[in-house]
């Protein structure tokens, strides 16, 4: 028996986001990678803990409301990762000349 498709209204944008494909379409591809690329990562905050249950609760009840609650989660932690992504000092300046 195979899962079905449950998918998110419109795509999220993951695109530069380390181990995540360019976009996610579905929440059985999200909750996927999810669990596959930030919840064994020491550094990951409690939003994508969040995430990947409330990914897990809309596939176990695939209503609408379930489904945005869980996307919703995902973008915003994708957002936050992005700000912190950018917030990140170049390397380059820790260079020294010598």
């Amino acid at each position: 028996m195979s899962v079905k498709e449950i998918l998110f209204p419109t795509p999220i944008a993951t695109k530069g986001l380390a181990g995540f494909p360019d976009a996610l379409h579905d929440v059985t591809e999200a909750r996927r990678v999810v669990e596959a690329m930030r919840l064994p990562v020491v550094r990951s905050r409690h939003a994508w803990l969040d995430v990947a249950n409330l990914l897990m609760l809309a596939q176990a009840s695939p209503y609408p409301v379930s489904i945005e609650v869980a996307q919703t989660a995902l973008s915003r932690a994708v957002a936050a990762e992005r700000r912190e992504l950018r917030a990140l000092p170049s390397e380059d300046s820790w260079v020294i000349a010598a």
